[in-house]
């Protein structure tokens, strides 16, 4: 009996498939679960993203399992969008930087801190959280901010 063998990301606690049409994601994740089941664990928490081409895929069941289809969903900490652009993760990353910053205000107020003190304090914490995954963004023209002298 020949089986389906198939091809997986797996990340801590996340495994991801990257499949090519609904039917695939079908079987890979029935393939899955069969061995899964077979290890004693039970269906996980699962989502199926259609990346790439901004279409929400249909949804599907696996071993009377509903597997929901969404638009976007973050994994390790990263904001993967539907539409495959890094703008929206971008964006996330800029507004959870601002509320540390917010949250360390009483930092930036205190005289008794040094610079050099402050200056490590935000390079640890708040270019960590803002820059965090970072490398996997892919930038376009668009999401350049506009310089001060164009019109």
């Amino acid at each position: 009996m020949e089986r389906d063998h198939f091809g997986d990301l797996v990340y801590a606690d996340d495994t991801a498939f990257p499949v090519k049409s609904t039917a695939e994601a079908v079987s890979s994740l029935n393939s899955f679960s069969e061995t899964a089941s077979a290890l004693g664990f039970r269906w996980p928490k699962t989502t199926l993203q259609n990346l790439g081409t901004g279409t929400q895929p249909p949804a599907i069941e696996v071993d009377g399992n509903t597997v929901d289809s969404v638009d976007n969903f973050i994994s390790l900490g990263s904001l993967l969008s539907s539409d495959g652009y890094s703008r929206p993760d971008i964006n996330r990353r800029i507004g959870l930087a601002s509320s540390v910053m917010s949250a360390l205000s009483h930092i930036w107020k205190d005289r008794h801190l040094s610079l050099t003190t402050k200056t490590r304090i935000y390079q640890t914490l708040v270019l960590f959280v803002l820059l965090y995954a970072a490398e996997t963004w892919t930038l376009l023209d668009a999401d350049s901010l506009p310089s001060r002298h164009s019109i």
